[in-house]
C-alpha cells in the first residue's frame, strides 16, 4: 500500500472513530444520570401529548409568570406532532453541593426532516424537583447534511488543506521509521519526540472554507480532524518541521553515529 493511500486510511479512521466516539458518548451520559433522563423524556412526552400543564406547575416559582407563559406556549409548538425517530443524550451535567442539585440535561429528538434539542435545567433540593429553564432548538435536516463531510463541491482552501493533511501524517511516519531504525545513539528518541510533533496549525472549516491560523500550537503526527456538536468538520495540518529536519540531517547523522562529535577530516597537502 502507498503512503498516500495509508494517509487515506488514517483520515477515514478519524472520521469514522469521531463517529463510533459520539455513540459510545452518549451510552455514557445515559449512565451518568438515567432516572433524571428518564424524567426529562417524560417531560417532552407530556409536552407533546398536550399534558403543558402538568410540566408547568414543575416550573420554579421565578418562571411562572404571565410573560413566562406566552413563551411556554411558544415552545410547546415548536415539537412536532410526529413520534421522533430516536433519542439520544448530547448533555449531562449533575452538579451538587451541600445537598442540593442542579443538573443540566440535553436530549436530542430525531425526525424525518428536523432535529429538536431539548434542554431542561433541574433543580433538586430534599424530595422536591422543580424546572429551572426548558428550552427547545430546532435543526433542519438540511443543516446537518450541510455539515457531513463531503470531498464535492469544495473550494481550493479545503482541497488543500485536506492534500497537506494526507502528505504531512505520511511525511511524518516515514521520518520516524527512519529515525527509530537508524543508529544514532540515544539522540534517536529526541528526534522522534521532535518528530510526531507538528508546529502551529492552519485549519479549514470544510463546509465554508474559512482559515484560521494558530502560531502557539501542536499537533500530532501533523494533521488532525474534528467536527464539534452539529458543526462542520475542520481538518487542521501543521508544519512538520521535525521530520523535515530529521531529513535532512539523517545522513549526517548517520556518518556521526553514536559519538558525540563529528569524524575528525584530514586536510589536504
Amino acid at each position: 500500500m502507498t503512503k498516500t493511500g495509508s494517509s487515506c486510511l488514517l483520515l477515514a479512521a478519524s472520521l469514522l472513530v469521531g463517529g463510533i466516539n459520539g455513540c459510545d458518548q452518549s451510552a455514557r451520559l445515559e449512565r451518568r444520570a438515567p432516572q433524571d433522563i428518564s424524567l426529562v423524556k417524560s417531560y417532552f412526552d407530556l409536552l407533546r401529548e398536550g399534558h403543558s400543564d402538568q410540566v408547568e406547575q414543575l416550573l420554579h416559582p421565578d418562571l411562572q409568570r404571565s410573560e413566562s407563559r406566552a413563551s411556554f406556549d411558544e415552545l410547546v409548538a415548536t415539537i412536532p406532532q410526529e413520534a421522533p425517530r430516536s433519542v439520544k443524550a448530547v448533555l449531562v451535567d449533575p452538579r451538587c453541593s451541600e445537598g442540593i442539585c442542579e443538573d443540566h440535561i440535553i436530549l436530542e429528538y430525531t425526525y424525518s426532516s428536523e432535529r429538536l434539542l431539548f434542554n431542561v435545567r433541574l433543580l433538586k433540593e430534599a424530595d422536591q424537583i422543580s424546572i429551572l429553564g426548558i428550552y427547545i432548538r430546532v435543526i433542519p435536516e438540511s443543516f446537518m447534511k450541510a455539515n457531513e463531510f463531503t470531498l464535492a463541491n469544495r473550494g481550493f482552501p479545503q482541497y488543500a488543506i485536506l492534500t497537506l493533511a494526507l502528505l504531512f501524517p505520511a511525511l511524518s511516519i516515514y521520518a520516524l521509521i527512519l529515525c527509530i531504525r537508524a543508529q544514532i545513539g540515544p539522540r534517536k528518541w529526541t528526534w522522534a519526540a521532535f518528530i510526531v510533533l507538528g508546529i502551529s496549525r492552519l485549519g479549514v472549516n470544510w463546509n465554508t472554507g474559512q482559515l484560521n491560523f494558530n502560531l502557539l500550537s501542536i499537533q500530532i503526527l501533523s494533521a488532525g480532524a474534528s467536527a464539534e456538536q452539529y458543526e462542520p468538520w475542520v481538518i487542521a495540518v501543521s508544519l512538520p518541521l521535525g521530520a523535515i529536519c530529521f531529513l535532512i540531517n539523517y545522513r549526517s547523522l548517520l556518518l556521526y553515529g553514536n559519538s558525540d562529535k563529528p569524524p575528525q577530516r584530514k586536510m589536504p597537502n
